[in-house]
């Protein structure tokens, strides 16, 4: 896409952009506007962010006025246009034009990612980090073209080394900086950090890995485990589709139905009535209305400041939540179990099916810190990129390094811990890592993952995703959203305590879009392809109670690396190599990078230097 392509946005894909809460500001804001026609877009978020730094930021109205012009801002850089129909403001998503194919997606969205990234970069602080990578990499036996030549060669006696802190950490930092990403951050929950490099080149990453709890519901995968009783697109299958034309599948479904039973057992009894381990609606009911009571306690506590008080209300709340899930379950799965055909009978009865889902959803929640992985980072180092080297790193996720690292006896999570009684880890044991799930950046995205192996298995594509994420959401966005939702209530609602929902960053952006009346600026809907590495041979089996895990052992680090040199590289060592050293190495991509972001705010700016980056579609 560039400026002369006329674009075919439908009609059904504009987006409503009409804020309320802007009071005496209402009109500057359709003035603002209404100045946009016609702008390109970097023009544009000059506008919105000059205007938004300008207003005053000591009322209710002026903070709802700035946040709302940050958001329209963050839009903009995500790729949506603004368009006047009449009065009102409407958003057309440039990435949904319908003259526009896979690749001209592809090509936006990368200049949207690294449009992202280098606003990041701009944030105080992450210039300067930027500016140590680089001078620590400069300093250090850095031989990139000596490794090139010999991956040429045969494989590389390859070290994965888990980069926690210290000088391992900025290697990985390094390299994945260079990626349309946002800067490092940490993230709640565990987190295991690899940087592969050749031993016989220290100091010269080939790639680098990272691997997370994975996020509590993503419809293809939870489908593709059957930990769901719908499809991808929400009608009926999963969990429906493995019972289908099975001759155990009343013996399956009984086997689901323990699981959930020895969870119900399993609840802390604190704060709750006597529980009937056969579930039910009417228990379900009942517990529900005991767990919005408690909420609405939880909440006026914490208002208060009544820290202790509030922390047993909630952990009250979440143990009556689970035990509701958990009744409904049985009760779905007892129809079930009494129906002539199960698979028949779920896939006809939408209420059954959201019955079955209440309990699948709990058996995943207890297990999903323990046995998922989630790859988050992956990826070639520059200059390695044109050897291949993604795979190599895709491969990675399989070895007995990131296993171990990963740990196949963890303790319970905190939330897990509170909601359970200790011996629940006796009841449902955990069965260590299953399975390592993770996505492409973009739409018919999969060469790092195509073909790619693990030892004995071997990456599959399980479907598409789309979903939400904030990573498009500026610093300054945040700080004005932050801002807003104080003014609002009088505290902040929204904080990392236990219980109280993934992402704190996550949840108040999504308050302060519901108070403002906006689009939902967290959606978006790439559809990005998903993959699974698979470590045992039937993962959601195991979950669900049907299977056995067995013993879980991942391939070394020196298997890995000759597999991948033979299928991969031996046969065009040579060509592969001189594609190579045409790259840019790590070096250069961090240099350009710090060109790119410009000189620090107390340094002087070069005439030669434009104001921002320049997004063109």
């Amino acid at each position: 896409m560039d400026d002369r392509t006329t674009l075919l946005i439908p009609v059904d894909k504009l987006v409503d952009f009409q804020p309320q809460e802007l009071g005496a500001l209402g009109p500057k804001f359709k003035e603002i506007v209404k100045s946009l026609d016609g702008a390109l877009p970097s023009q544009i978020r000059e506008v919105l962010k000059r205007e938004a730094e300008s207003c005053g930021q000591d009322t209710p109205t002026a903070k709802s006025f700035r946040a709302t012009l940050l958001i329209l801002r963050d839009y903009i850089d995500s790729g949506y246009y603004p368009l006047m129909q009449g009065d009102d403001l409407v958003l057309a998503p440039l990435l949904e034009a319908e003259n526009a194919d896979e690749g001209q997606r592809r090509e936006a969205l990368r200049k949207l990612y690294r449009q992202a990234r280098t606003n990041a970069l701009r944030i105080p602080g992450q210039r300067k980090s930027l500016e140590r990578l680089l001078g620590s990499l400069t300093k250090s036996q850095y031989r990139s073209e000596e490794c090139i030549a010999s991956l040429a060669d045969g494989p590389p006696e390859l070290q994965l080394t888990v980069a926690g802190q210290g000088a391992g950490r900025a290697v990985w930092r390094a390299v994945r900086a260079t990626w349309s990403m946002t800067p490092d951050a940490s993230a709640p929950g565990r987190e295991v950090s690899v940087v592969l490099e050749d031993r016989k080149f220290p100091g010269t990453p080939l790639g680098v890995a990272q691997f997370r709890n994975v996020v509590p519901e993503i419809r293809c995968r939870d489908s593709w485990l059957g930990l769901t009783s719908r499809n991808s697109e929400g009608g009926p299958g999963g969990f429906v589709d493995r019972l289908d034309g099975v001759a155990d599948a009343k013996d399956r479904i009984a086997a689901t139905a323990k699981v959930l039973t020895s969870l119900l057992d399993a609840v802390n009894p604190d704060g709750l009535p006597p529980i009937d381990l056969s579930g039910g609606t009417q228990q379900a009911e009942s517990l529900q209305k005991l767990a919005a009571r408690l909420r609405i306690a939880y909440n006026d506590a914490r208002k208060l400041g009544q820290r202790e008080l509030s922390r047993q209300l909630l952990a009250q709340t979440k143990r009556a939540e689970t035990a509701a899930e958990l009744s409904l379950g049985l009760a779905g799965l007892r129809a079930c179990l009494e129906s002539r055909n199960a698979a028949q009978f779920l896939r006809e009865n939408v209420l059954m099916r959201r019955l079955v889902d209440s309990g699948l959803r709990k058996i995943w929640h207890y297990h999903m810190g323990f046995v998922a992985l989630e790859m988050s980072v992956c990826g070639a180092a520059p200059p390695f990129g044109p050897m291949r080297a993604g795979k190599l790193a895709a491969a990675v996720a399989g070895s007995e390094t990131v296993l171990e690292a990963w740990g196949r006896d963890r303790p319970l999570g905190q939330i897990a811990a509170t909601v359970y009684r200790p011996e629940v880890r006796e009841r449902i044991p955990n069965p260590g890592p299953l399975v390592v799930f993770t996505s492409g950046l973009y739409p018919g995205h999969s060469s790092q993952y195509n073909r790619a192996t693990s030892g004995g298995r071997r990456w599959i594509r399980i479907g598409e995703t789309r979903g939400f994420g904030s990573f498009h959401v500026a610093a300054d966005t945040i700080d004005a959203i932050d801002e807003y939702n104080v003014a609002t209530d009088g505290y902040s609602h929204i904080t990392r305590a236990f219980g109280e929902g993934a992402s704190a960053r996550f949840r108040a952006i999504g308050k302060a879009l519901s108070g403002l009346g906006l689009p939902d600026l967290r959606r978006h809907d790439t559809r990005r392809p998903m993959y699974a590495l698979p470590l045992v041979n039937d993962p959601g089996g195991v979950l669900l109670g049907w299977e056995t895990a067995g013993d879980v052992s991942g391939a070394t680090a020196i298997d890995l690396a000759k597999q991948w040199w033979d299928r991969w590289v031996s046969a065009r060592g040579a060509i592969l190599a001189e594609q190579a050293r045409c790259t840019p190495d790590l070096i250069d991509e961090l240099a350009g990078m710090m060109r790119e972001v410009g000189p620090a705010p107390d340094e002087p700016k070069r005439p030669d230097e434009p104001e921002q980056l320049t997004l063109a579609l």
